[in-house]
């Protein structure tokens, strides 16, 4: 059954952008109501939240919302304090009334981060930013997961009639759930590792000759943890912020 599909958990499925923003009940997320909250803050502030709690979905999904009265919404994804430099030309190149989007602000750091809002401020620039912890921004929403949350998620990806409680089970998506501690980017992984072990069933011979059945799933775990997620053809991204 499950060879006439897809893996729906793979990249082009579930990479902000992909995935409808949620609230923590799985209900949609009023767009318009935050975009009146940022402009009622200035034009400047960050979303909040743990990993995998959907911040860099959210922001994806603002950004283009910020553009529709003729304003630019660039974006930076930073990775590491190396990307830096990445952000203060953003700022630096953005108009005056335009809105720069930074995903994980909390690798500015104290100093460099005080530094690139001076920036921001003096030159006109509005910033919408995501972040682990509190930064000093004015705080649009606070992202918190639940099972319900990722259930809504699962079930809104493609073709769920076909393999949704054939394949992947309501138990898989609480389980998958609690063992990631509510992170709803590396839950998804687990979901995409389940699915490609019941789609593709792969035996795996240890030394002594036994035969391990869990050998599919182990096997793209460690392809996650050392690659970050990359490191083949429809991987599923580090998303959801």
């Amino acid at each position: 059954m499950t060879g006439m599909v897809s893996n729906p958990f793979s990249t082009r499925h579930t990479r902000p952008g992909s995935i409808a923003p949620l609230d923590a009940t799985g209900r949609p997320v009023d767009l318009d109501v935050l975009l009146d909250r940022l402009h009622g803050f200035g034009g400047t502030a960050a979303i909040v939240g743990p990993h995998g709690s959907g911040k860099s979905t959210l922001l994806t999904h603002l950004a283009p919302r910020l553009e529709r009265d003729g304003r630019r919404a660039p974006r930076i994804r930073l990775h590491s304090s190396a990307d830096i430099p990445a952000a203060w030309s953003a700022i630096h190149r953005a108009a005056p009334g335009d809105t720069v989007c930074i995903d994980s602000w909390e690798c500015t750091g104290r100093l460099v981060g005080g530094l690139l809002r001076i920036l921001a401020r003096v030159t006109g620039r509005h910033l919408l930013v995501t972040s682990h912890h509190r930064v000093g921004f004015p705080e649009l929403v606070q992202c918190t997961t639940s099972p319900a949350l990722l259930r809504a998620i699962v079930g809104g990806l493609p073709k769920h009639g076909v393999w949704l409680g054939k394949v992947i089970h309501a138990e898989d998506i609480d389980q998958a759930f609690a063992n990631h501690g509510g992170n709803l980017r590396e839950s998804l992984y687990e979901l995409y590792d389940r699915f490609e072990a019941a789609a593709s069933p792969i035996q795996c011979v240890g030394g002594d000759g036994s035969i391990d059945h869990a050998g599919p799933t182990s096997i793209h775990r460690k392809i996650h943890e050392s690659a970050d997620g990359f490191s083949y053809v429809g991987a599923p991204e580090r998303n959801l912020g």
